[in-house]
């Protein structure tokens, strides 16, 4: 079992984070692509819906994607024996 203060196991090593990356590449072109084709005119409703569906799916992962990357630079950078978590009341041991 980790400790409370191991935070290395939220932290990407640098292939995975390299991953990461790319993905969100990918994935932020792709979306962009999505949007050009949104503005067109020539669109069919119901292609007009499926693109929209899939440019909400594309947020969500790029989001999770980001905020995988920034969690993980974030606790790479962060000295666990500086970090000071108080105890709440309700935490306490019965």
């Amino acid at each position: 079992m980790h400790s409370q203060r191991d935070l290395s196991q939220y932290v990407l090593n640098p292939d995975e984070l390299r991953e990461k990356k790319k993905e969100l590449l990918r994935l932020g072109g792709t979306r962009d692509q999505i949007v050009k084709a949104l503005k067109s005119a020539i669109l069919k409703p119901d292609q007009r819906e499926q693109f929209k569906k899939a440019l909400s799916l594309y947020d969500t992962k790029i989001r999770k994607l980001r905020d995988q990357l920034i969690a993980s630079d974030l606790l790479g950078n962060l000295n666990p024996d500086e970090v000071n978590i108080p105890t709440h009341y309700q935490d306490r041991k019965r």
